[in-house]
C-alpha cells in the first residue's frame, strides 16, 4: 500500500520466525530480517544499484562505527579488512557459469 501512495521505497527491519512443530517458546530458525519494497521505474537493475548501495553504505561504516569490536574479534580471529568498491559490479548469468566452470573445473 505505501508503494502505491507517495512512498517510492518501503523497508522494514525485525525478527523472522520460521514456524515448526514444538513445545518451546524458541524456534530452530530465528534471525533479524530487512525487506524492501520498492517501485521499479524503468528496469529492475535499479534494485540491484539500491542493494549495491546499501551494502557498500554497510561494509564503509563497519570499520568507524564497530572499530573495537572487530579489533577484538580480530585477535581470535585474524582476518583483513574487506574492502568494497562503491562501483556495483555487475555479472551476467553465462559469464557467472563460465568463470564458476573455469575456476571449479
Amino acid at each position: 500500500m505505501a508503494i502505491m501512495g507517495d512512498l517510492g521505497r518501503v523497508f522494514e527491519i525485525g525478527p523472522v520466525f520460521r514456524a515448526e512443530n514444538s513445545f518451546t517458546n524458541r524456534h530452530m530458525c530465528e534471525f533479524v530480517g530487512m525487506d524492501l519494497e520498492m517501485a521499479i521505474k524503468e528496469h529492475y537493475f535499479e534494485v540491484t544499484k539500491v542493494i549495491g548501495q546499501l551494502f557498500y553504505h554497510i561494509f564503509q561504516n563497519l570499520q568507524s562505527r564497530f572499530n573495537e569490536l572487530l579489533e577484538v574479534i580480530d585477535q581470535q580471529y585474524p582476518f583483513e579488512p574487506f574492502m568494497l568498491s562503491e562501483e556495483l559490479t555487475m555479472v551476467t548469468y553465462e559469464d557467472g557459469v563460465k568463470w564458476l566452470n573455469e575456476q571449479c573445473p
